[in-house]
């Protein structure tokens, strides 16, 4: 096996929920600056902000939305719906949001993603806000961000500098790893050692 060194050549593209980097369309028209407690290590990325909601052109201003079933991938099933807080089924507009979201991250080349918990529509691990329990993970786009088997953070964990760090340095080795053909147990010990 070739030794020379594996060098990432070009920056990582991200994805990330448009909400999370201070974009204004959630549902009541905030964002949250996430991106501002990684500082300066932000421009060692090319990020890609989406908003399945916005795509599924519910617009903004908007009620909020909740899952009325078990969870995201059950919806992808037809075993549930998306409904808004007045009660209207969202249900196609979200699933087409989805499909529009995770078109423009495959056309970005993404494959790490940056997620809102506690939504209902990106949310992979919590769907639910202040102890409100309307449905259950993953979401409807989290659902589809779980298939993808993109390399997931929770935008939450950016707070933290350690967790950021722990964060960052697991996408790099995913990353790099994904650079390398990798066929036996064998070569994956060359790899790494």
């Amino acid at each position: 096996m070739d030794k020379s060194p594996i060098v990432l050549g070009s920056k990582p593209v991200i994805g990330i929920s448009a909400c999370c980097m201070a974009c204004p369309v959630r549902y009541n028209g905030r964002g949250f600056d996430m991106l501002r407690h990684i500082g300066r290590e932000k421009g060692d990325f090319t990020w890609v902000p989406v908003c399945p909601e916005c795509l599924a052109g519910l617009g903004i201003m908007r009620d909020p939305v909740h899952i009325a079933g078990e969870n995201g991938a059950a919806i992808w099933r037809g075993e549930a719906s998306m409904r808004s807080r007045g009660g209207r089924d969202v249900t196609a507009q979200m699933l087409a949001g989805a499909r529009a979201a995770q078109d423009c991250l495959e056309r970005s080349g993404v494959r790490a993603f940056i997620y809102m918990d506690g939504s209902p529509s990106c949310g992979v691990y919590r769907t639910t806000l202040r102890k409100q329990s309307r449905g259950h993970p993953p979401g409807v786009f989290g659902a589809l961000l779980d298939q993808q088997g993109l390399f997931l953070i929770p935008a939450l964990d950016l707070q933290s500098p350690l967790k950021w760090w722990d964060w960052r340095r697991r996408l790099l080795a995913f990353l790099w790893l994904a650079e390398v053909p990798i066929a036996t147990r064998a070569e994956l010990y060359d790899v790494w050692y």
